[in-house]
């Protein structure tokens, strides 16, 4: 699979450095990371350093740093090259007819410019800053430039991945591994936001905090719990992940791909629109989460020990559905069922914030 249109970002750069230096071949890393071998070879080539090995031989190496630094050189560099500096004499005798209540037209006029430069140039350089201590408040009919209304395009996602498609056994919740997820927060002009995650049998409950609603943060949470958990557990635990068609779910792709084997994670499908009642259970997970941070709070102004302290409560909750029991009671059967091992149970708890003292204490009473 490539990824069309995107370009290598420095956790790509450092997961290549790394990858090198385990010695996996090109095509390897290109697969995992969605690039085409021709890209790669490039990106090595920009990125690579000679340096001296411990016996003071020189040897060449690739610098993510080094490829990251390039890259942002390059990216100032684009674009067409100015014509006039901004210590050129000429925008200085410019500059100071500008400051005298000049027009653009008048003030090449008088600095004997006229062929040289042009008016539609000097609202350019205003515009872009080149000339020192002059802004659009200092010609007299300049205005602001006007905004782009060019939408982003629209993400299609593709019919294989409606909630219609979704194996039936999943809706009877007798298997575990199958997940619903959403985002809870508390305005739309509220940047940080909740990333919920709701198991459908056993109601377990993972919660983490994401800065904004974004797709790349969606991405970055699914990945930490990746790391944690190790790519083979991942897939386990997460089989499904039932979401709403919210914008930040919409790269089906990135959530789908896993960031250290060539094979995806999970496997991913949206609810239809306006229909809620298809993700029920975390939607009554938000509705606990709601009775700690109600509605108009801003979730940025709670910490983190606070949030991990609700997604406890939530875990360890009595429910009436479960004769008394909570979820993480619920999950460690089928977590013991499952095969899992004692290290892959810690790790999934610690994520649930619950460890195995707190579930032989709620076993003991």
């Amino acid at each position: 699979m490539c990824r069309k249109g995107k370009e290598l970002s420095l956790r790509d750069r450092y997961f290549i450095e790394k990858s090198l230096k385990r010695g996996l071949s090109v095509k390897e890393i290109s697969g995992v990371l969605g690039v085409t071998r021709a890209c790669l070879y490039y990106e090595i080539r920009k990125g690579t350093v000679v340096q001296m090995d411990t016996h003071l031989r020189e040897c060449k190496v690739y610098k993510a740093d080094y490829a990251q630094m390039k890259t942002a050189t390059n990216v100032a560099n684009r674009g067409r090259k100015v014509k006039y500096g901004s210590d050129s004499s000429l925008l200085c005798d410019i500059c100071d007819c500008l400051r005298k209540k000049y027009s653009p037209y008048a003030s090449i006029v008088l600095c004997g410019a006229d062929g040289c430069i042009c008016e539609k140039t000097i609202y350019n350089y205003v515009r872009s800053g080149r000339l020192p201590g002059i802004t659009y408040l200092d010609l007299p009919y300049m205005k602001k430039a006007k905004k782009s209304n060019v939408k982003p395009a629209k993400i299609v996602v593709p019919k294989e991945y409606s909630i219609e498609n979704r194996p039936k056994e999943i809706s009877k919740r007798d298997s575990f591994g199958n997940w619903e997820m959403d985002t809870v927060y508390s305005a739309k002009d509220n940047l940080s936001a909740l990333l919920v995650l709701t198991e459908r049998k056993t109601r377990a409950e993972m919660v983490l905090s994401i800065r904004r609603r974004t797709s790349e943060e969606v991405r970055l949470a699914l990945v930490r719990i990746e790391k944690r958990l190790g790519t083979k557990t991942f897939r386990k635990v997460f089989q499904t992940i039932t979401s709403d068609n919210g914008v930040e779910f919409k790269r089906y792709d990135d959530l789908e791909r896993s960031m250290y084997s060539s094979h995806n994670r999970t496997k991913l499908y949206y609810a239809h629109p306006y229909c809620s009642g298809e993700r029920g259970s975390n939607e009554n997970q938000n509705r606990m989460i709601r009775r700690w941070i109600p509605k108009g709070d801003d979730i940025g102004m709670y910490s983190r020990a606070e949030i991990e302290d609700i997604c406890s409560w939530m875990n360890t909750y009595p429910r009436k559905m479960f004769n008394g029991k909570s979820s993480i009671e619920m999950m460690m059967d089928d977590l013991t069922v499952g095969n899992f091992s004692q290290t892959e149970i810690s790790k999934i708890l610690e994520i649930c914030n619950c460890d195995y003292s707190c579930f032989t204490n709620l076993s003991r009473e």
